[in-house]
């Protein structure tokens, strides 16, 4: 059962990491780097998926099961750290 808390607590990361991603593409409109975009991109898909059980456990409790929700945040984190990673070799 998702608390009212962890619901606050998951909107403030996403208002967060949603500004955090929104610098790293404003760095990417003014120098055009693709490492920038790839980095935008790999921090979109870690940031959801790092609250997708919460998100899941709010929206679709019906549907998925807690642990398959957390099954399902960890297959979207990987990735977004590998697309950060190659981000980072890349550059």
């Amino acid at each position: 059962m998702i608390t009212s808390f962890e619901a606050v607590l998951t909107a403030i990361v996403y208002l967060l990491g949603g500004a955090f991603i929104l610098f790293i593409y404003e760095a990417y409109t003014h120098t055009h780097q693709k490492n920038l975009l790839m980095l935008a991109i790999g921090m979109f898909i870690l940031i959801f998926g790092s609250n997708f059980d919460i998100l899941a456990g709010l929206l679709l409790s019906d549907y998925v099961g807690e642990s398959t929700s957390r099954i399902i945040a960890l297959l979207i984190e990987i990735p977004g750290i590998l697309i950060m990673l190659y981000s980072a070799i890349r550059s």
